[in-house]
């Protein structure tokens, strides 16, 4: 008897120490003694497992022609002390398919309490679709190249290039500074084509702007920007991609030292006069950024920082922006220079259905916004077809999003009379292809939804400072959130010739996916087999098939669900 006793408890001590062992780490890339921002070239396919910790040094280049795939769950440390960032050159892929039950990590290598933003550099993803600019150098000091002298160079003339896959990732103090406007930002994407996923990144603590776009059409989807110091999203040199269901949250306490920090910052190129084609038009939508003055309580801001606008539009940007809100800032829009003023008046430049709040009236002004750059800003702003809300200085708790109190656990859903509620609008024809909503912002109202039915849910993390990975990627408590089964409809829509459809499983088990033409004829199989409890996506390409309405059918056990779709060639 006691034999069998011990050696239940030499059982129970080593599966104790199985769940709770360190995973080993492993160093790629230039190594941890090598100067500063040496560059390692990757010149073959890679596979970063899920069992491992990788510590990444230097500038890690994915050469030209090779891949690197990263599991679901694994965690990059970037490396402090030689500025380790990983850039994925024009012509190279990525494959980091996260799950929201197992993201994809990359973080610093310091010890929980002691990370900043800048202990590293950054993830930079390089295509070849158009820009504003020939063979522009990426921000971020990689003027210098990679191992054979080649700089980071992007852009072409291929508007579905194919950059691979980025979905389900977390990037953790990132924003490694080159020199003074010239840092890595957390997710910074140039010339990247329609053809590459980008869904569900959370980019936290980015000592430079969290997520930055130079040229390059890619639609991105599910995005967070945490923490960052510059700018949450900020558009250059001809980005004309759509965006959709995105949410900043700002730290009151981390801004720019070295400049401003806005909302949103959009140019066409460096130029107030900037005539290079294709002009910056993206086109943002259900985005929700909340500022420094998140609640009441967080008003006034810390006047050490330097927060200013909710959005800087200025040197002939297109930018567009529906059915979003915008709160928090101290002030509201500065439209600049004459080009971007000329594009509002005439529509290129659209702001519709958006709500902005701010607390402070800027120099000059009778209103929020910005009146010495232009002084008609508020008239147009305000153009009654155009139902923004916004003028007069306003609290925060007036938007009545639900519980901001803590940074480490926001709750952004809109809740009792919020002017968010009930208010969005598809109608204008630049959101073909969006989701539609009744809300404006990135969440449904409280009364829609719980916690957990958000698409935040479970994959995020707004205690990175705290959070210890050397035990592998923390988990929630049980198996994981609760899901139902859900199909999105595909995006783009309609489509030419490719398109993407995302979908939800509550429990691993046989499904399929179908598309079938107006007839009921079945002409595609997306999927036939098991799949894992959680979330997928496929792509779908009509090459060969005529231009018209299809629908597409997910069916599993206990559910079956079918969407319509467009294919306009």
């Amino acid at each position: 008897m006691k034999r069998l006793l011990a050696l239940a408890l030499v059982i129970v001590a080593a599966l104790a120490s199985t769940a709770s062992a360190v995973l080993p780490e492993k160093v790629v890339g230039a190594g941890t003694g090598a100067p500063v921002r040496t560059p390692y070239c990757q010149t073959f396919n890679r596979t970063f497992d899920a069992d491992t910790i990788y510590v990444m040094t230097g500038l890690y280049y994915v050469q030209p022609g090779f891949t690197l795939t990263i599991e679901p769950g694994t965690i990059i440390k970037g490396h402090k002390g030689t500025g380790g960032t990983l850039i994925v050159t024009r012509g190279a892929q990525i494959f980091a398919q996260g799950t929201q039950q197992k993201p994809i990590i990359f973080t610093s290598n310091q010890a929980p309490g002691g990370r900043a933003p800048g202990d590293w550099g950054g993830v930079i993803i390089l295509g070849d679709a158009p820009t504003n600019k020939v063979n522009p150098v990426i921000e971020g000091g990689l003027i210098a190249g990679d191992c054979l002298g080649n700089p980071g160079t992007y852009g072409g003339v291929d508007s579905s290039d194919d950059s691979g896959v980025f979905s389900y990732v977390r990037i953790e103090f990132a924003g490694y500074r080159f020199a003074l406007n010239n840092e890595v930002n957390g997710l910074t994407l140039g010339g990247v084509g329609a053809g590459t996923q980008i869904d569900h990144v959370q980019v936290s603590y980015s000592d430079d702007d969290s997520f930055e776009w130079f040229g390059g059409n890619v639609g991105c989807q599910y995005l967070v920007a945490f923490g960052g110091t510059d700018d949450e999203f900020d558009t250059d040199f001809g980005y004309r991609g759509k965006v959709q269901f995105a949410f900043g949250l700002r730290d009151p306490d981390q801004s720019d030292p070295t400049g401003q920090s806005n909302g949103y910052e959009s140019d066409n190129d460096g130029s107030a006069t900037s005539t290079a084609t294709p002009f910056t038009r993206p086109i943002f939508c259900n985005t929700t950024l909340v500022g420094p003055e998140r609640t009441n309580a967080e008003v006034p801001f810390p006047f050490t920082e330097t927060f200013q606008y909710s959005a800087v539009l200025r040197r002939s940007t297109q930018t567009n922006l529906f059915n979003s809100v915008v709160m928090g800032y101290p002030w509201g829009l500065s439209i600049r220079d004459a080009n971007t003023k000329t594009w509002a008046l005439d529509d290129s430049l659209q702001i519709r259905n958006t709500s902005v709040q701010a607390t402070l009236i800027p120099a000059g002004s009778t209103h929020i916004h910005d009146e010495t750059s232009w002084t008609t800003v508020d008239s147009w702003f305000s153009t009654p077809a155009f139902n923004n809300i916004g003028l007069a200085v306003r609290q925060p708790d007036v938007i009545q999003l639900n519980n901001l109190s803590s940074l480490t656990s926001p709750d952004p859903r809109p809740t009792g009379t919020s002017e968010l509620i009930a208010s969005a609008d598809f109608t204008n024809p630049r959101l073909a292809g969006f989701v539609s909503t009744t809300y404006r912002g990135a969440f449904p109202a409280v009364a829609d939804a719980d916690v957990n039915e958000l698409w935040t849910y479970y994959w995020t993390n707004f205690d990175p400072q705290n959070t210890d990975y050397n035990n592998g990627l923390p988990t929630g408590v049980g198996n994981g959130p609760s899901l139902k089964s859900n199909l999105s409809q595909n995006y783009p829509n309609p489509f030419n010739p490719q398109t993407s459809i995302d979908f939800t499983l509550p429990a691993t088990g046989q499904v399929s996916l179908e598309v079938f033409d107006a007839s009921g004829a079945r002409v595609a199989t997306l999927v036939n087999g098991v799949r894992t409890r959680g979330n997928h996506t496929v792509s779908f390409n009509a090459a060969g098939m005529a231009s018209g309405v299809y629908f597409y059918r997910l069916k599993g056990n206990g559910f079956s669900e079918m969407k319509k779709m467009v294919l306009l060639k």
